[in-house]
Parts: structure tokens; C-alpha cells; sequence
């Protein structure tokens, strides 16, 4: 059995998602600083520029690999049934931690008669209860959207009450509700508190975001039409709470985009020297190590143009045969093309125009046959090969045989692997250390014994 490259521990056959430490090792490990603040929610980053997607999400329990592009289906309504077991209520429950409450849940109207009640402050802004129900089913449906998969792996069964299950991806005992209860409040700290620093900055959010904000009313109707809904404040109330309402998710979007833009205005502000690339990854070089990435490692770009044996398409490639003839005529064509290209101006921007012509790769033939960023045995074989010859230069050309057909080459480059890791990582760490500062200015108080929070439709 496969183990998980980050922790060890067994992972179940099929899955990428370790359902010990949550971490997917489909991804490249990088070192990434663990705390970084505002970029803890990147799948509702995605969700969140379509009102759709976001409050539309159909049948998590039992979809297959999550894709953020993926149109939204109308499928059958998961329904959370009654609880089976009683709240899980902790030995050492505290008024001041998240542990306070055995259970959060609360009846819809007790819950929308106490909607303006604060539940929690930073420096001087608050939090009312029917905005946390926006942040607590955001949190939900955004891990549902990643893992909803694996969500058994984890122990999550959502067709049972989260206050009745102990989540397993942290320790102390806490209930999955507890669990995105927490994680609501710290999102709602870090996103009004960074909110407040842009806003003291004379930060101004663009455009594309300011539109999404006054279009939201519209957007959400148009969504709630396309899931089956009468109304999109209908859809709001299924997806966020029954306390929820426009003004409040309109409240979230607003935060969230004005937080997330003034940390990447900070984040591109961060410009390393050289030097300062080359000290981070010598003080990291184990954990890159580890992560198959050292001074050698480079990543390169290319460009190709595939041919088929001939009568052979994308759907018989791999289903049929072929004749030595065909493949014979397949790498005629290949050298034919590749004759053309050589006759003629032999710029890469020329052999992008022949890619685009004439690949039959449905994954690169609308840019110029491109491939950006390749690392060493990210293709098949002789693909690879070709690519990582320690004699490959700038402009070279050739043709590669592999089980797809024949590829007219051409190589437009590499860079050095360490470099693209190390600045990422380096510039994170150092966004997500002056994020933390703006953060502590807020100190966050939490009024748990105040906390209410209504049941959603788990679509």
C-alpha cells in the first residue's frame, strides 16, 4: 500500500488525499509557510467569483474528483437526518475556546431572533451572528468542495449532524463543528483585520471586484434560477443558514476581496536579491531535499506538434492498432512539417503557428503546442528524455516517437527548479509574517456562549 509523502501514515488505495494529515500528494510539496493567512481558503477563492458555483454546489457527498471549473449539475438534495447520537459535549469544556459548546445548533427562528447579537470583535469591529453563518457554511461547503471525495476517510459523514462527530484531522477532541466553527472565526479575524489595514492604506479593490459586489442581488437570482430556487436570497438561506442574508454574504465578499487584494499588493511588494534566494533555500535545503528538489533540478519549456499514425484519432490511440503504415506515414508528416519549419524563419513564434495548425494534441493545440514549466518525468518517456538532454539548447528541433504518435520538437528554454520554489516560498513567508503582524493589531475576543448556528441544505 501507498504510503503519504508527508506524514507516512497508509493511504487508502486510489486516494491522494492522506486522511491523516489532510494534505493531497497528487500536489508538489513545497515550503510554503504553514500559516499563511489569507490564502487558507483557495478553493473559495475560485468559488467565490461565481455566486454559482459557490452557493450551488451539488451532491459533495458523492462527487467524484472536485474541479473548480466544473458547471454545476442539478442532482438529488443530500439531507442532513436527525442525529443518532447526542452532541458530543467535551469533559473539559471551556467558556473561553471553542470547546465551550457540545453543540452549536440552534432552531432556524431562535437563531434569526438573536441575528444581530455580536458574537465577536477584533480591535473594534464585530461580528454578528448572521454573518457567521455565512463564514461557518463557507468553511463547510469550501472542505466538502476539496475532500467531499475522501470525506469518509476523514471520518465526515455529512448525512449526520457535524455536532455529533468527532473530527479526526486535529487533535483535542473536537467535533467537526467545532472544527469549522474555529476556522470561521479565525478566516472572519484574519479577513476583517487585514480589511481594516487596506482601508487605513488608502487601498481601492478593482474593478472586476467592485462589479461583483454591486451585482451580487442579480447574480444570486440568476444562479437561484439555474439550482432550482424561487429567489436568490431562497438560495442563500438553503446554502448559508436560514439566518443568513444578502447583506451579510454581500458583507463576506466584500472583506474577502478587499483582504486577499491588499495581501497580494504586499506580497508582490516583496522583491528578493539573489542572495536572499540562495540563504532561504540553504536553510531549507532538507525539506527540499526531501521534496525531490535540489540546485540540478530545472523545469523547461516546450513547444510540439503531434501527429497520429495515420487513421488514428484521440478517442482509437490507445483502443487500436495501427499498421507500421500508418505509423510510417504518420512520421512523414512529422518530417514534413518539421522540413517547412526549417525552411522557413525558424522563430518559436513560427512553430507555434504550425502547432496550432496542424497538432493533433487537443491539450496544447490552441497555444502554440506549449507546455510551460515541465519538470523530469512529468511526461512520458522519450518525451521527457528529449526535453532533459544535458545538451538541449534554445531553438533546438527534432522529432520523438511515443506511444501518442509522432512530436515535432522544439525547445524554448528551462530554469533553474530551486529558484521558482524558493521565490514563491520566500516571498509567502514574508507576506504571510506582515499579514500576521496586521493581524495581532486586532486582538479577536469570541463570545462562544452567544453562538448559534442553523442547519444548511448540504447540496
Amino acid at each position: 500500500m501507498k504510503t503519504c509523502k508527508f506524514c507516512n501514515a497508509e493511504l487508502p488505495e486510489g486516494v491522494t488525499v492522506c486522511p491523516a494529515c489532510g494534505k493531497d500528494n497528487a500536489q508538489k510539496q513545497t515550503l510554503s509557510a504553514g500559516k499563511t493567512v489569507l490564502a487558507i481558503t483557495c478553493v473559495v477563492a475560485v468559488l467565490i467569483l461565481s455566486v454559482a458555483a459557490l452557493l450551488g454546489l451539488q451532491n459533495t457527498a458523492q462527487a467524484q474528483e472536485p474541479e473548480a471549473s466544473e458547471a454545476v449539475v442539478q442532482e438529488e438534495t443530500v439531507e442532513v437526518t436527525e442525529e443518532t447520537t447526542a452532541p458530543t459535549i467535551p469533559a473539559d469544556g471551556n467558556p473561553d475556546d471553542v470547546t465551550c459548546k457540545g453543540s452549536y445548533t440552534a432552531g432556524d427562528e431562535e437563531v434569526i431572533a438573536a441575528r444581530d447579537k455580536v458574537v465577536a470583535t477584533a480591535g473594534e469591529h464585530e461580528l454578528t451572528l448572521s454573518q457567521l453563518q455565512v463564514y461557518y457554511w463557507m468553511e463547510v461547503r469550501n472542505f466538502m468542495s476539496q475532500y467531499g471525495a475522501y470525506a469518509a476517510y476523514f471520518g465526515l459523514d455529512i448525512n449526520q449532524s457535524l455536532d455529533t462527530q468527532l473530527c479526526q484531522v486535529v487533535d483535542g477532541g473536537w467535533t467537526w463543528q467545532q472544527y469549522f466553527l474555529a476556522a470561521a472565526l479565525n478566516s472572519w479575524h484574519n479577513y476583517r483585520a487585514v480589511a481594516a489595514e487596506a482601508d487605513s492604506q488608502g487601498y481601492e479593490m478593482g474593478e472586476a471586484q467592485r462589479l461583483a459586489i454591486e451585482n451580487v442581488q442579480q447574480e444570486l437570482d440568476e444562479a437561484a434560477v439555474a439550482n432550482g430556487y424561487e429567489s436568490g436570497i431562497d438560495m442563500v438561506h438553503s446554502s448559508l443558514g436560514a439566518a443568513a442574508e444578502l447583506e451579510d454574504y454581500t458583507n463576506f465578499m466584500e472583506l474577502y476581496y478587499k483582504a486577499n487584494g491588499y495581501y497580494s499588493q504586499l506580497a508582490e511588494q516583496i522583491q528578493p536579491s539573489q542572495e536572499d534566494l540562495e540563504a532561504f533555500f540553504e536553510e531549507h535545503a532538507d525539506g527540499y531535499t526531501a521534496s525531490g528538489i535540489t540546485k540540478d533540478s530545472r523545469s523547461v519549456n516546450v513547444r510540439h506538434i503531434l501527429i497520429y499514425p495515420e487513421g488514428a484519432d484521440g478517442s482509437t490511440i490507445f483502443t487500436q492498432e495501427f499498421s507500421d503504415e500508418a505509423w510510417a506515414a504518420g512520421e512523414a508528416s512529422a518530417q514534413a512539417l518539421l522540413d517547412q519549419f526549417l525552411a522557413g524563419e525558424q522563430t518559436e513564434e513560427a512553430f507555434a503557428a504550425l502547432a496550432n495548425e496542424h497538432s493533433q494534441d487537443p491539450g496544447s493545440n490552441q497555444v502554440g503546442g506549449l507546455y510551460e514549466n515541465v519538470t523530469e518525468g512529468e511526461m512520458v518517456q522519450a518525451f521527457n528524455d528529449w526535453c532533459f538532454d544535458e545538451a538541449r539548447q534554445v531553438g533546438d528541433t527534432g522529432i520523438v516517437k511515443t506511444e501518442y504518435g509522432y512530436h515535432v520538437m522544439y525547445f524554448c528554454g528551462s530554469e533553474s527548479l530551486w529558484q521558482q520554489y524558493a521565490e514563491s516560498d520566500y516571498v509567502t513567508e514574508k507576506a504571510s509574517a506582515l499579514a500576521d503582524e496586521i493581524v495581532a493589531q486586532f486582538p479577536l475576543t469570541v463570545h462562544y456562549g452567544d453562538i448559534l448556528l442553523t442547519l444548511s441544505e448540504l447540496r
